[in-house]
């Protein structure tokens, strides 16, 4: 008999594997007690009709239970067909542990094992029938007096089969709730190592994109300057010998921080800001982009992650300028402090669009400013030169 879906609880635990050596030992054990008991008459029973029918009843009664695990159910019927089923036709000698013991293991087994209330109904009602013939067809085991009495120790086995299957459901139901927990903590710590290269990723190419563009302007400005003028090509020399340091001491921070698990050891500057716009207005300015930089509002504090995504667009924006702007060119940044907002512009007055390239620039200051929830303006201005304003919630700031 089958269970539907409604009978059986969904984190019922199931047995699915084969069956085993203690499985087997239970119901070997138990017919050969019964089969010596049968012949020598151990517990006094009152012997009638064949000894060898009996002995075949008692033989597959015993050795059925060991599929009480897997078919308990199915256990429980071929069990009562045996103890009970032959009382109907022709008496036979009923033992103690060759009919009554493996009928309440076998009802055990439904107690126990039975996930569905109907397979574990009806298996009770098989148990409760058997008993009833036994005691109406044979003297020796008892009278119509003795049925209720003879219920007692089945109704006990049942209710421990039970208790063991709820406390079973319930390890299982936890095991499975740990399972996925543990799968989702998984995924989370996952989601975390994926946000957390992408955030590296960004850093790596604001730091070496901004060093290298920095060092091929001012090599390119260097070999123009041999020819003409090898005294004056010596500063923009010095600007790329300058400006490959500070790429080798970010990406050393940067990499140290990967490398290296113990806080005590690791170089924690603070991460770049809009305090050290200004600096970065004069390097660009030294680098021979002048840099105007313009702050209005109330200045305050911002989270750590506003201030990094600030300073990493306006170091885009100004080296897309200074490679792709053309000569003489100037640019303006204005950082504006807004009661809900930060607002950060830059203009350049260039001749050439400063997004030319492989547009990576301009994917990054969008998807940095998308993490904060805030957006990104690029493109040419009428007037010529090219603007980029990042405007950046602050609420709580």
């Amino acid at each position: 008999m089958t269970a539907t879906s409604a009978d059986r609880p969904m984190d019922a635990p199931r047995v699915t594997d084969g069956l085993r050596v203690p499985e087997l030992a239970l119901p070997v054990g138990l017919a050969l007690f019964a089969q010596l008991d049968l012949r020598f008459n151990l517990d006094n029973s009152t012997h009638y009709g064949s000894d060898f029918t009996a002995g075949v009843v008692v033989a597959v009664a015993t050795l059925a239970l060991a599929g009480r695990r897997r078919r308990p159910l199915m256990t429980l019927c071929v069990v009562t067909a045996a103890t009970a089923g032959p009382e109907l036709f022709a008496r036979l000698t009923v033992t103690l542990w060759g009919h009554f013991v493996p009928l309440l293991i076998a009802a055990y087994a439904v107690a126990r094992w039975c996930a569905s209330r109907r397979d574990t109904a009806v298996g009770v009602g098989l148990a409760l029938a058997a008993i009833v013939v036994l005691m109406l067809r044979v003297p020796s085991v008892g009278t119509v007096a003795n049925v209720p009495i003879s219920f007692v120790p089945l109704a006990l086995v049942f209710a421990a089969g039970r208790v063991q299957w709820h406390r079973e459901t319930r390890e299982h139901a936890l095991a499975e709730h740990a399972s996925r927990v543990e799968a989702a903590r998984e995924a989370h710590i996952a989601a975390a190592v994926e946000d957390e290269r992408a955030r590296i990723a960004r850093e790596l190419h604001d730091i070496v994109a901004h060093c290298v563009s920095v060092m091929v302007v001012q090599a390119g400005a260097s070999e123009e300057m041999l020819e003409r003028s090898p005294e004056r090509a010596r500063e923009p020399l010095r600007a790329v010998q300058e400006t490959g340091r500070q790429a080798v001491a970010e990406l050393s921070r940067m990499l140290g921080l990967l490398r290296d698990r113990d806080p005590s050891r690791l170089d924690l500057t603070p991460q770049p800001g809009t305090a050290q716009l200004p600096e970065l207005a004069d390097r660009m300015s030294a680098l021979g982009l002048p840099v105007q930089l313009i702050t209005s509002g109330d200045p305050r504090p911002l989270p750590p992650g506003v201030e990094l995504t600030a300073y990493r667009v306006v170091q885009e924006a100004l080296t897309n300028t200074l490679k792709h702007g053309g000569p003489g060119v100037t640019a303006r940044v204005e950082l504006r402090y807004l009661p809900r907002m930060l607002d950060v512009e830059i203009v350049d007055d260039g001749h050439v669009a400063s997004t030319a390239g492989t547009g990576h620039g301009l994917i990054g200051m969008t998807e940095r400013a998308a993490i904060y929830g805030g957006t990104i303006e690029a493109g040419a201005r009428a007037d010529g030169g090219f603007r980029v304003r990042i405007t950046l919630p602050v609420d709580g700031a």
